[in-house]
Formats: C-alpha cells, sequence, structure tokens
C-alpha cells in the first residue's frame, strides 16, 4: 500500500515538473517573438517602396540620409546613423546604440575617430568611399529603395531612430515633425 502511494506521488511530482518545463518553453518562445515583433516596429515600412536612380547622386544621398540596422542582425541593439549634409556628399558612418535609456536623455555615448562615407560617381554610378584612421576603400551600392539599401553584401532595412536626432536639423533637412 505504501509503496503505491510513492509511486502515485512520484509520478505526480514527475508530471507536475514536465508540465511547468513545457509552460515555460512556450513562455521563452513567446518572449522571443514579441522582441522580433518589437524589433518590426522600429522597421520604416512604405506602401510604395521603389528602386532609386543609383545615378542621381542627390537622390541616393537623400534616401541614404536616416537610420538602418542590418537586415541579418535585426534584433541587435545597434543601428547605423548616415547624417549627410544636405548640400554635401558626405556623413559621418555611426554605428550608435538604440536603447530607451537614449531615447529618454536623448544624449548619445561619445566616439571618437568616425569613419567618413562619402558619395563619389565613379563610372557612372554612385559609390561609397569610406575614408577613417586605418585608410580608405570604395564600395558600389548595390540597391537602393526606399526602405532598404545593399551594400558588400549585407542589406540595411531602414529604421526609426531617435526622433531628438531628426529635428536637430543641422544640415539642412527639413524636419518631418
Amino acid at each position: 500500500m505504501r509503496k503505491g502511494i510513492l509511486i502515485t506521488i512520484i509520478g505526480i511530482i514527475i508530471i507536475g515538473i514536465g508540465y511547468f518545463g513545457f509552460q515555460m518553453f512556450d513562455f521563452a518562445k513567446g518572449v522571443k517573438e514579441d522582441v522580433r515583433q518589437n524589433a518590426n516596429q522600429n522597421l520604416i515600412l512604405v506602401a510604395n517602396d521603389y528602386e532609386i536612380d543609383l545615378t542621381d547622386l542627390d537622390s541616393v544621398r537623400e534616401n541614404l540620409n536616416g537610420f538602418w540596422i542590418p537586415e541579418n542582425n535585426i534584433n541587435g541593439e545597434n543601428i547605423l546613423w548616415l547624417d549627410f549634409h544636405k548640400e554635401k556628399n558626405f556623413a559621418t558612418w555611426e554605428t550608435i546604440p538604440y536603447t530607451e535609456k537614449i531615447k529618454r536623455t536623448e544624449a548619445l555615448p561619445m566616439t571618437s575617430c568616425g569613419t567618413i562615407a562619402g558619395l563619389i560617381k565613379l563610372n557612372s554610378k554612385i559609390q561609397l568611399e569610406f575614408v577613417g584612421l586605418g585608410g580608405s576603400d570604395t564600395t558600389e551600392i548595390e540597391s537602393l529603395t526606399k526602405t532598404k539599401f545593399k551594400l558588400d553584401g549585407i542589406t540595411y532595412l531602414r529604421h526609426k531612430g531617435y526622433d531628438f536626432l531628426k529635428t536637430w536639423n543641422v544640415h539642412g533637412y527639413e524636419s518631418e515633425k
């Protein structure tokens, strides 16, 4: 009789642990899906996404301006900020953290010696020339639309970025607000 009760109790404990483990696995899966959905909420989508003419310097500059995130790291904590001047073909190629603290404090961490990205026209196509402490390199822009661009095999998606940086308007672009 005691043996039967002990086996029953052990069986109930095993079933309880299995059930709890299954619930935790399902919870973790839901958290991972929430993170992915939140990352997608930070992307900019447009109804009519079209190719940008890669021979028109002004159009390429205007459409590259802003915030981007690598497609293969959409849940990453860093975004790319290309802050082109309205009439000049250079910007800093700056990777900045995307956090709630920065949104709240409106202060970016200090960085030094960022890479400069310049737009140049070679063989009738616009290319990016990178100049930094390590030297320089030129890379062809493979494709560019309103919401994504491909460079050196990496696809970047347009990201909402920080509103407070959009309103600084230090480079002459009209504010979106």
